[in-house]
C-alpha cells in the first residue's frame, strides 16, 4: 500500500487504453512544487490513475518546522497559479489545495515529534484520458453491474490494479460468472472459502502465471459487491 492522505491509497489494477507514452507526457506537464533545501523527495509508484485519472503521489521529509514547511508550501502554491488556496485541518495536519491549469494539486504538511516535517503533494490531472475507466479486460464484470472504482499503480517492475463494482445478480451467480470469465482467460482457481457456512461472501484466488487476481463477492444493502485486487509484471 502506498501512504497518504488518509492515510492509504489502494493498489489497483487495471489495464487502461492508454500506453506509457501518454502516461509520461502527463506526468511531465504536471505542475511541479519546489521543495525545501534538505528536503528528501520520493516518488511513491512510477504512474497511476484514480478513477481513470493519472495521478502522481510524491512524499518528502524535511527538517524543517511544520509551521515553515506550511508556509513554503502555501507560497509555493500561490506561485503556480492566481485564485484561492483551499485551507483546512485533518487530523491534525495541514492540507493546502489548488487547481494549476489542467491539474489539481493537494498538499499535506504532518509535524513529526522530533521537530521535522513530512510532506505528501498528490497532484490529479483534471480530466481522464478518454475510456480511461474501463476496467481491463480480464476483469471482466457481470452484466448489468455498476462500477464504483477503478485504480491503477505502477511501482517497479510490477503493475497493481483495484476494481470495485456493484453487481445485480446473488452471490452465487456472481461467483459463477467469475470463474468462468478468468478461467476463459487462462487463470486457474488455486484457492477459495467455498466451504465456509457464510454464504453472504466468498472470497477466491486465481493465478496465471506470474499473474494474481483476488476476488471478494459480498452481500450488501444495495445487492452485490464485488472487489478484485489483481497484480503481476507490466
Amino acid at each position: 500500500m502506498l501512504k497518504f492522505f488518509g492515510r492509504t491509497i489502494v493498489t489497483v489494477a487495471f489495464s487502461l487504453g492508454v500506453g506509457p507514452v501518454l502516461a509520461q507526457q502527463s506526468f511531465n506537464s504536471a505542475p511541479k512544487l519546489a521543495a525545501l533545501d534538505g528536503s528528501s523527495v520520493e516518488r511513491l509508484g512510477d504512474a497511476m490513475k484514480v478513477n481513470g485519472r493519472q495521478v502522481t503521489v510524491d512524499h518528502i521529509v524535511v527538517s524543517r518546522s511544520y509551521a515553515e514547511v506550511v508556509r513554503h508550501y502555501r507560497g509555493a502554491l500561490d506561485e503556480k497559479s492566481s485564485g484561492k488556496i483551499v485551507e483546512y485541518r485533518l487530523k491534525g495536519d495541514q492540507i493546502l489545495a489548488r487547481k494549476i491549469g489542467e491539474h489539481f494539486v493537494t498538499v499535506r504538511v504532518h509535524g513529526a515529534a522530533n521537530g521535522s516535517s513530512e510532506v505528501w503533494i498528490m497532484t490529479t490531472a483534471m480530466q481522464p484520458p478518454p475510456s480511461a475507466a474501463e476496467p481491463p479486460s480480464h476483469l471482466a464484470l457481470p452484466a448489468g453491474s455498476r462500477l464504483l472504482s477503478n485504480v491503477e499503480s505502477v511501482d517497479g517492475g510490477g503493475r497493481a490494479h483495484t476494481v470495485i463494482a456493484t453487481a445485480d445478480a446473488a452471490v452465487s451467480a456472481t461467483q459463477d460468472f467469475v470463474k468462468r470469465s478468468l478461467g476463459d482467460r487462462g487463470f486457474s482457481l488455486v484457492a477459495s472459502d467455498a466451504s465456509s457456512l457464510d454464504q453472504s461472501r466468498r472470497v477466491m484466488l486465481f493465478q496465471r502465471g506470474a499473474e494474481d487476481v483476488m476476488v471478494t463477492i459480498a452481500d450488501g444493502p444495495k445487492g452485490r459487491t464485488v472487489v478484485f485486487n489483481a497484480s503481476g509484471p507490466k
